[in-house]
């Protein structure tokens, strides 16, 4: 059971969204970081991974459901790259900034000194499933177009969206996958002319290759080529 503060509280955030959000329960959960529940110990209470593993779904289907009509002649690449950036955990926490959800997080001891910018993004993907399933399908698309249609107008334009090495360290970290790194696997040609191969990797597993007429621009095209298996959706053959 809530304590009536804390629903007090949670129903003047529900009012600053200007939503209709009845299961206060559930809108805790997604505001409950897992520090705050292993700090205190509480076994009856869940933190909000599982809203935020929907949530992702539900934010990426709208955005490429936008983006897909807005750019009509892209391919599946440049319309992966838009959305990579869009979605990114720099996106995410600015638009969590905006909301003021920090100031409505149960979070651990640590985790409320430094906020860490991908809780604030994990956070808000919490959020996202709970208005879907609060609102149903029209707020919610309302909702994400309203609060990420700048980033998504901009997309096109931002100079981070070109950089395809720091989209990709976004999207890695924002899914808490970890660090890329990157290796030349060849160069071929006299010294005036030469080609390089670089491979990019995860945990030792090797992601996507590039190749370009230096190491940077190799590796530029390696992680562009990693984002674009990485948002592919997997096939059943």
């Amino acid at each position: 059971m809530l304590k009536e503060d804390r629903k007090k509280v949670l129903i003047n955030f529900v009012l600053s969204l200007g939503l209709s959000i009845k299961d206060l329960n559930l809108l805790n959960i997604a505001l409950t970081h897992g520090s705050f529940v292993k700090e205190n110990q509480l076994k009856n209470i869940g933190d909000n991974e599982r809203l935020e593993f929907f949530g992702d779904a539900v934010l990426k289907l709208f955005i490429s459901e936008y983006l897909m009509s807005k750019y009509s002649s892209y391919s599946e690449g440049q319309l992966s790259k838009l959305r990579a950036f869009v979605v990114s955990g720099k996106v995410l926490a600015k638009i969590a900034a905006k909301l003021n959800l920090q100031k409505y997080l149960l979070l651990g001891k640590n985790e409320r000194k430094q906020l860490p910018v991908s809780i604030l993004a994990d956070s808000l993907e919490a959020l996202i499933a709970v208005i879907y399933y609060e609102c149903g399908i029209k707020k919610t698309r309302d909702f994400i177009l309203n609060y990420w249609f700048e980033y998504i107008e901009s997309a096109d334009k931002s100079k981070d969206k070109d950089n395809f090495k720091a989209v990709l360290q976004e999207y890695l970290q924002g899914n808490q996958l970890g660090l890329p790194f990157y290796k030349t696997i060849s160069e071929v040609g006299p010294d005036h002319n030469k080609e390089f191969e670089v491979g990019v990797y995860l945990n030792d597993n090797e992601l996507a290759r590039g190749r370009g007429k230096t190491k940077k621009e190799a590796s530029q095209f390696a992680a562009k080529n990693a984002l674009v298996v990485l948002e592919k959706p997997k096939r059943k053959n």
